[in-house]
């Protein structure tokens, strides 16, 4: 309780992590939860501000704190996202067609999702949540933002500019066709699971369940997801003369990186509102995570070609510690009156 005692409002998040016992005292920041750190410690700024305005309860703030540290135990602590065995693998190197499996199979999964946005934009509780959801899709279908990855959109569609268009230029090069990519027939097991779970989770009409699972599958993006992937497509490029395109990859990899903190800004707005349940939103991140991406990337594994003793056999590492255990922070109590402030 001690270390717990000191933390406030202004407390660095990676500060908050090691008084509740996520990270040990002499642990480095672990590499999955720098830019979450990051990225908590610019929402918790936002969430004082409003204490100090007037426009929330400090004692709602410090809820919000503690959901801010939930959301690190078990959606960025999970082991698909902390001690991903597979893509740490796959960064070492990969064969062609190793590479082409994972694109395969990945295209299932890329395609049918759009299906899922679309049942989230109708689903959507407000009229700015499906405005701000059919922007997303449409962006997916060809219609650029005016600026970076968020905002207005410009109008404007082409099929130079489909985010599927440009997963083909890569799948192409990896010698896949149209017909090769996308459909539910194609997919592995683990493939057709996460795209299954995705529908009940993502696309789900509970939304704090929905909105749990949009935040892992952004956060595991932008933390886990392209960085190793294209750290292995580019050591695979060297060895070939005709190099596969990577464009769909590196634009995503950046994508996700705004995504994230987008998410946590959202999450900020939601915690406020309602509707929102904490234990369903935790509970939707935790099976997306779990039985949809943990469920592809094991199925990848088990189904991969020119498979050597240097893959794992498992798709990740059980938890290192139980998020249930953890100690939760103190409601700060008024000095003079012992009433919660």
């Amino acid at each position: 309780m001690g270390k717990l005692a000191h933390v406030s409002l202004s407390t660095p998040c990676e500060d908050v992590f090691r008084a509740v016992g996520i990270i040990a005292d002499q642990q480095p920041l672990p590499a999955h939860l720098k830019l979450y750190a990051e990225q908590a410690d610019q929402v918790m700024r936002q969430a004082a501000a409003m204490v100090d305005q007037g426009e929330m309860q400090q004692e709602r703030a410090h809820e919000f704190q503690q959901l801010l540290v939930d959301c690190c135990a078990f959606v960025m602590c999970h082991p698909i996202i902390a001690t991903n065995n597979y893509l740490r693998r796959f960064a070492e190197g990969v064969t062609f067609a190793q590479a082409r499996h994972e694109i395969q199979q990945f295209s299932v999964f890329g395609l049918q999702f759009d299906v899922a946005q679309a049942k989230l934009v109708a689903n959507a509780p407000t009229l700015e949540a499906y405005q701000e959801r059919l922007k997303v899709l449409l962006n997916e279908k060809g219609i650029p933002y005016e600026n970076g990855f968020e905002g207005e959109l410009t109008g404007q569609w082409s099929p130079a500019t489909i985010h599927f268009t440009w997963m083909q230029d890569t799948a192409r090069g990896l010698g896949l066709a149209f017909e090769d990519l996308g459909k539910i027939w194609i997919a592995q097991p683990g493939t057709k699971r996460f795209v299954e779970t995705t529908f009940n989770t993502y696309a789900s009409t509970d939304q704090s369940t929905a909105t749990g699972a949009a935040f892992a599958i952004e956060n595991w993006a932008a933390g886990a997801l392209w960085t190793p992937w294209i750290a292995g497509m580019r050591k695979l490029n060297e060895s070939l003369e005709h190099p596969v395109d990577l464009g769909y990859l590196t634009y995503h990899e950046a994508q996700e990186v705004h995504h994230s903190q987008a998410t946590l800004d959202e999450l900020l707005e939601d915690f406020q509102t309602v509707w929102f349940d904490t234990e369903r939103f935790l509970c939707g991140a935790e099976t997306i995570l779990t039985e949809g991406v943990q469920a592809y990337y094991q199925s990848q594994l088990d189904t991969l070609p020119e498979k050597d003793n240097s893959w794992p056999t498992q798709a990740c590492q059980p938890r290192s510690f139980d998020p249930h255990a953890l100690d939760k922070l103190p409601v700060p109590m008024h000095h003079s009156t012992g009433h919660l402030i």
